[in-house]
């Protein structure tokens, strides 16, 4: 005799009301659920020596030193005639530079009823996306009475917001149309805005790709659609 097939679990936000959510369910619904996601920004490439972040992961603003070495302790030495030519330097510096990213839905009704900060008006013509984990600069501290310094961010957020969209199978993507920070005790978290109207999100596009290029780093967070329901809704 065959064994009954297992009903399919049904995760807490389906099968309870969310005025009995658990702390706990809550923190879970936030940071580990279908509308809170992680992925990793990875360096794809070594950033030019600029103001930025260097292949150990760390803020560099040194240029190269392009001028050729003379004398000793140059760093630089010439090779005698006969003796052979030593190998070329292996140019890799180690493990690849990455960052761990949460991308949370914030304008998700399940991720609003587990207490969500909350998020600018307007929401409703858009989908915000939080990220958090960028490699940005914490917010420089400002003496009492001292002009507050340059942002050392400006750059990399405009690359976020023009490098970032949601990508869909055989539909055109949805580019950010807004970016908005907001502080925390680190680095701050980023706000994305996304267009609802010309072209929604449904449930028959499967799948979301968030996928974001700046600077040498690349993020892609895929989240598939079907698990998004909320009371037989898509919710985002």
């Amino acid at each position: 005799m065959s064994r009954p097939i297992p009903a399919a679990r049904k995760e807490f936000w389906e099968s309870k009301d969310p005025g009995s959510w658990s702390n706990e369910e809550k923190e879970t619904l936030l940071w580990q659920s279908p509308w809170a996601r992680e992925g990793s920004a990875r360096m794809e490439q070594k950033l030019p020596p600029t103001v930025g972040y260097n292949t150990k992961g760390q803020q560099s603003v040194d240029l190269p030193d392009n001028r050729p070495a003379v004398g000793q302790g140059s760093g630089t030495k010439s090779v005698p005639i006969g003796q052979e030519i030593p190998p070329v330097p292996n140019p890799d510096t180690g493990p690849q530079i990455q960052f761990r990213v949460l991308a949370r839905w914030e304008t998700a009704k399940p991720v609003r009823l587990a207490g969500g900060p909350e998020v600018p008006e307007m929401t409703g013509q858009f989908y915000v996306i939080r990220l958090r984990g960028l490699p940005l600069m914490p917010p420089p501290k400002v003496k009492p009475g001292e002009a507050p310094p340059p942002d050392p961010n400006v750059g990399l957020l405009q690359a976020i917001k023009q490098g970032t969209r949601l990508e869909r199978a055989r539909k055109e993507a949805i580019s950010c149309a807004h970016l908005f920070t907001r502080a925390t005790k680190g680095a701050p978290d980023v706000l994305l805005f996304f267009p609802r109207e010309a072209d929604p999100i449904t449930i028959a596009d499967k799948v979301v790709l968030l996928e974001s290029r700046f600077a040498a780093f690349h993020l892609s967070i895929k989240f598939p659609l079907k698990e998004m329901m909320y009371r037989g809704e898509l919710a985002l």
